[in-house]
């Protein structure tokens, strides 16, 4: 899946990117008229027209942003530029049913929303990309300012009903293995091996551990690769990660997962 930004899902940069989109679309709109919108409102009351059509966005920006805050779900840039994407169709949606009204209904319905998407995929494409960007560079910068801030971090384990297991620093973590719909946690304490077993799926588990340097090796497993002392093939070809613990570890790695994990070593 890749790492995603955490920045993305906190409270402050929504709050932003609700604030910023309408204030964009209304400036954009005031200083440039694009060709055609003007006819779209039939002319009429353009400046209040645009106001409106602002504090729709707003509004769609409050539901949207809500939903994507609190969604539980794991997020790749992929699937977030899907999310943008969804999040402009939602409010165009709005956006043409005010101006199919305002215009009498004297349109397809269908013909409004198009020319709506169209105008507000060009416009609002800008405030995306810039608020993407700076989030990233955001998240670039403190890593680069606070490499060990993984370090002083703690992963809180939730189990399937939301409920806080058990929190572990990253540096302890040895693997994780999924067995069926549990999670198999092994991770070091007082020089010892310990084994938690967490009701949740390894799935619920991915944005947690690719933010706290954990990576996925096998479809069944996750490993820390600052504990990886070496990389073994066995005569059959099969490759396995010999873990620096006390007891012999060694965990599958596939050649899916093979190229990346070598590259972190």
């Amino acid at each position: 899946m890749g790492y995603f930004p955490k920045v993305f899902r906190q409270f402050v940069p929504q709050l932003i990117q609700i604030i910023v989109l309408p204030i964009f679309f209304f400036s954009f709109m005031l200083i440039y008229r694009p060709d055609g919108f003007d006819e779209l409102i039939m002319h009429q009351m353009y400046g209040v027209h645009i106001t409106i059509i602002s504090c729709i966005i707003l509004v769609s920006s409050i539901i949207t942003r809500l939903i994507y805050y609190f969604l539980p779900s794991s997020f790749n840039y992929p699937l977030y530029i899907f999310w943008c994407l969804c999040e402009i169709i939602f409010t165009s949606f709005f956006v043409a049913l005010y101006i199919w009204l305002i215009r009498g209904r004297d349109m397809i319905y269908l013909e409004v929303f198009g020319s709506s998407f169209r105008y507000l995929s060009l416009i609002l494409i800008y405030p995306y990309v810039i608020y993407a960007l700076s989030m990233r560079i955001y998240e670039a910068h403190k890593i680069a300012a606070d490499p060990n801030e993984n370090q002083l971090q703690r992963m809180k384990f939730y189990d399937d009903r939301h409920n806080l297991k058990i929190v572990l620093t990253p540096s302890s973590i040895l693997y994780m293995a999924s067995e069926e719909n549990y999670v198999n946690i092994y991770y070091t304490e007082n020089e010892k091996i310990r084994n938690y077993v967490l009701r949740s799926s390894m799935k619920s588990l991915e944005e947690l551990c690719q933010e706290n340097g954990l990576v996925r090796c096998h479809r069944s497993y996750y490993v820390n690769p600052s504990h990886i002392k070496v990389l073994r093939k066995d005569k059959e070809g099969v490759v396995f990660a010999e873990l620096d613990a006390n007891e012999s570890l060694h965990i599958p790695v596939t050649k899916r997962y093979y190229s990346h994990l070598s590259e972190l070593l």
